[in-house]
């Protein structure tokens, strides 16, 4: 395997995922402020201001299926990105290893909760719950590979598959960070302000996936390319983190926490 621009490639990744955890973290802490916080003075009420129907009265079942998602987000958000960085799991095995499982059943026990309320709640419309009903495929599928090669010790295996379940997991935060972009570079095309619908709401029922395909055509061209092909693909993983810094800061102050903008 030819080694030349490996390195320019790799730091492009690298530069990539950096504003992904920024952002996730981010994330993480408007999750604690809209959600965690409204619970514990027991106003489950505002948690329909950040998810329609999200509560609803004498709903036991239903409320904790969206409390269960929500809360769990917290881990999914805040330890998760942490099972990607290289120095984490150099040093800590130990700590990698039980985030790992707890990430998993994170993710299982969200996408189960989530499921329930895409049944039971009036939340999203048919090309959304199909898109989520796609994340649940592909979240059941990277876990069960990413534990297998775990157990036979094929670490370079298990991380990438670990990654793209990371990826997929992380779908719904990819979908408020394009959407944000998407929202500045066009002035919302196909995207109805009013009650957040739209054409391009529901395109993104698969382009929430995006960053998936990056990624397979990163270690396509890492393994395979030549360095014409790793130059261009660093070239547009950089500007790829651009973007994602930018996504990230408009999510940031125009979504979660839009009075600190």
């Amino acid at each position: 395997m030819n080694g030349r621009g490996q390195g320019a490639l790799q730091l492009a990744a690298k530069a990539w995922y950096a504003p992904v955890l920024v952002g996730q973290w981010a994330f993480t802490a408007y999750i604690l402020y809209a959600y965690l916080w409204p619970a514990l003075f027991g106003d489950f009420a505002a948690w329909n201001g950040h998810i329609s129907n999200a509560y609803q009265p004498g709903e036991t079942l239903g409320n904790s299926a969206v409390a269960a998602h929500v809360f769990l987000a917290i881990a999914i958000h805040l330890l998760g990105p942490l099972q990607l960085v290289p120095s984490v799991r150099a040093r800590a095995p130990g700590f990698h290893r039980w985030n790992g499982r707890l990430f998993i059943f994170a993710v299982t026990v969200a996408i189960v909760s989530g499921a329930y309320m895409l049944v039971v709640r009036d939340i999203g419309s048919i090309f959304l719950k199909s898109g989520f009903i796609l994340q649940a495929v592909f979240i059941a599928w990277f876990a069960v590979l990413a534990v297998k090669n775990a157990m036979a010790r094929d670490f370079a295996t298990h991380m990438r598959w670990a990654t793209r379940l990371f990826l997929a997991a992380s779908a719904v935060w990819f979908f408020r960070v394009i959407i944000m972009v998407w929202f500045v570079t066009t002035g919302g095309v196909g995207i109805n302000t009013s009650d957040g619908t739209g054409p391009f709401i529901d395109a993104m029922s698969l382009i929430q996936f995006l960053p998936l395909v990056i990624y397979e055509t990163y270690w396509r061209v890492r393994d395979g390319g030549g360095v014409l092909s790793r130059g261009a693909m660093a070239v547009f993983l950089w500007i790829a983190a651009a973007a994602m810094v930018v996504g990230v800061l408009l999510a940031t102050f125009g979504m979660w926490f839009p009075v600190l903008g």
